[in-house]
């Protein structure tokens, strides 16, 4: 698991470092650039000759001490700054003069502004890698001037690394302009950006690799906002292992209330997103004209049938069916499936007041959970699935502002409900005080039924006994690594949900 920190504040740990721990801008400099290189030399093994494109400002830095470094190490540097000479001020042209004084055949400093497009493209294209040094955590919005012109020189085929963040993304939200550099190798420096996490900027950044500065992160970013970032290994970490003597009770049991003519696969889905994660028991509630033909499909769950009247659940039946369940299920799936007739609305209610377990809304019941909100005290054990179309429903927004800013979004989903898993590429899992985000995923996750697996395999976490919140994490994860894996073996057309679920128990490993 990484933090990725806000970029404002990795600057004011720059300033801290300086004012509290007494470390020179310089020597962070120094450290930041000599770290940089030895990234370089280990990732480019057999590069021999190095064009580093700097900036005006201290990410320029970063790069004329690489650059320095690189020297000594017997490499060839080009390096061509993106401003004239007599625009570097302080620590960065402190190294720029340091640079040029290196009396060596190896080394050439030129300005970006004396020399043509074809110059630069024959000099990168003769070179082993090229590096982006212009645009740090500071610029913001479309590369203007020179650092556009030479990011849209920035191009060598496997060869381009990129000092702090690739010029040209937001590394606040993940935005990327154009130009934007594209590249195989960030890195990044004292702990990584937020927006290098989140699509399109993660897929400019490449391999991602955190150089030090010379002070530990945790003693100058105790109180920064960060968001942790999971990937597949940190499954083994977050799922704890089962006993060797478990049993299906120990596992725990869910139950998931849901379906309706017109959606009778939706529940089963999540039932075998349960089973598939671990559940010991899966419990479907649905209504009852569906119970023959479901059991037939998914004879490992228990059916519990609920009267109907014009093909809708009554909902003054439901106490009676659901309650003799409670002690057994620790945990409830509310909505895959369920339906859009009103009557949802006071089963969603009754579900609030009376289910204490934690509680899952989904799908359809999210519908109604939009419209409810403001009536439902909060409950911290509850958590909500929605997509961004739902979130912007419960949000009142479109779902173009939920994408444009998926960081804010996610948290105000928890205003109601104690805990918000925003769906999606870089699926977003929050509560009021932390934001945690999956790494993993597919475009082969994007079919019918994906989410009521989703719904189901947080279920089983939940039943297990997981808090909500590592709950959330921990079946959006293995979804997420699920699919990832399915991409893998099958490519990311043609799944079908259920293949989703019988992809899970091997994300485990």
């Amino acid at each position: 698991m990484k933090i990725y920190y806000d970029p404002a504040d990795i600057r004011m740990a720059d300033i801290k470092a300086v004012e509290k721990l007494g470390v020179s801008s310089l020597t962070l400099m120094e450290n930041a650039g000599r770290n940089a290189a030895e990234v370089l030399m280990r990732s480019f093994s057999k590069a021999g000759k190095f064009v580093v494109f700097a900036g005006p400002g201290n990410n320029g830095g970063d790069g004329f001490v690489a650059a320095r470094c690189l020297l000594a190490a017997g490499r060839q540097v080009y390096v061509i700054t993106s401003a004239e000479y007599d625009k570097y001020k302080g620590d960065a042209l402190h190294n720029l003069n340091a640079l040029k004084k290196i009396n060596t055949p190896y080394c050439a400093v030129m300005c970006s502004k004396q020399m043509s497009d074809t110059d630069i493209i024959l000099l990168v294209e003769s070179s082993d890698c090229v590096v982006d040094a212009l645009l740090g955590t500071g610029s913001s919005g479309t590369p203007r001037g020179e650092a556009a012109r030479l990011i849209s020189l920035c191009r060598k085929e496997g060869g381009v690394a990129a000092f702090d963040i690739p010029s040209g993304i937001d590394p606040k939200n993940g935005a990327v302009y154009t130009p934007c550099v594209s590249a195989d190798l960030t890195v990044t420096f004292l702990a990584p950006k937020i927006g290098m996490s989140i699509y399109p900027a993660r897929g400019m950044c490449g391999r991602i690799v955190t150089a030090g500065i010379g002070v530990e992160p945790e003693d100058v970013l105790k109180d920064a906002f960060g968001i942790s970032c999971f990937e597949r290994e940190d499954i083994k970490t977050l799922i704890p292992p089962l006993a060797r003597d478990v049993h299906k009770g120990s596992r725990g049991g869910a139950l998931i209330f849901g379906g309706s003519s017109n959606y009778r696969g939706a529940p089963l889905l999540a039932a075998m997103g349960a089973l598939r994660s671990g559940a010991g028991l899966a419990v479907l509630a649905i209504p009852d004209f569906m119970v023959d033909s479901a059991s037939v499909i998914l004879p490992e769950a228990i059916f519990v049938p609920l009267n109907t009247l014009n093909d809708n659940v009554s909902p003054e039946f439901v106490e009676d069916a659901v309650s003799p369940w409670m002690g057994k299920c620790r945990a409830a799936v509310l909505g895959p499936g369920a339906g859009r007739d009103s009557t949802q609305k006071t089963i969603l209610r009754w579900f609030w007041s009376h289910w204490k377990a934690p509680l899952l809304i989904d799908a359809d019941a999210l519908h109604f959970f939009a419209e409810m909100q403001e009536e439902l005290p909060h409950r911290d054990n509850v958590v909500i699935t929605p997509h961004s179309g739902e979130a912007a429903a419960i949000l009142n927004m479109t779902p173009g502002d939920v994408e444009a800013d998926r960081q804010t979004a996610v948290k105000a989903l928890t205003k109601t409900a104690g805990i918000a898993v925003l769906k999606g590429m870089n699926t977003l899992i929050a509560t009021p005080y932390e934001t945690r985000m999956i790494m993993e995923g597919s475009p082969a996750l994007s079919v019918p039924g994906s989410g009521d697996v989703l719904s189901g395999s947080i279920s089983a976490f939940l039943a297990y006994g997981l808090s909500p919140f590592d709950a959330a994490t921990a079946g959006a994860l293995l979804h997420a690594v699920a699919g990832k894996n399915i991409e893998e073996s099958m490519g990311t057309r043609g799944t079908i949900a259920r293949e989703i679920a019988d992809a899970l128990p091997y994300a485990f490993k």
